[in-house]
């Protein structure tokens, strides 16, 4: 996820809901929050495709960005390429 850290409070009160006391939350988020954190998103869908095309080399990897915020797919107009 993208800047994940500023998600921080809504995950753990998230987990809170679900049954977990705030301090195991606290502990798994900051535990497992740098894992899962993407920096940039460009970047991250071109390495994912790059690794993806190297371990399925006779499956088509396309790079696709979806806009949350829009519901909507941005085409690749080469900015995503990667070769």
């Amino acid at each position: 996820m993208v800047n994940l850290i500023a998600r921080k409070e809504l995950f753990i009160e998230g987990l809170v809901a679900t049954g977990w006391n705030k301090e195991q939350a606290e502990d798994h988020f900051f535990h497992f929050a740098p894992m899962y954190e993407i920096g940039n998103e460009q970047d991250f869908i071109l390495s994912e495709t790059k690794r993806l095309r190297l371990r399925y080399p006779n499956i088509k990897i396309a790079p696709l960005l979806y806009l949350v915020e829009e519901n909507k797919i941005l085409p690749d107009t080469g900015r995503l390429s990667c070769g």
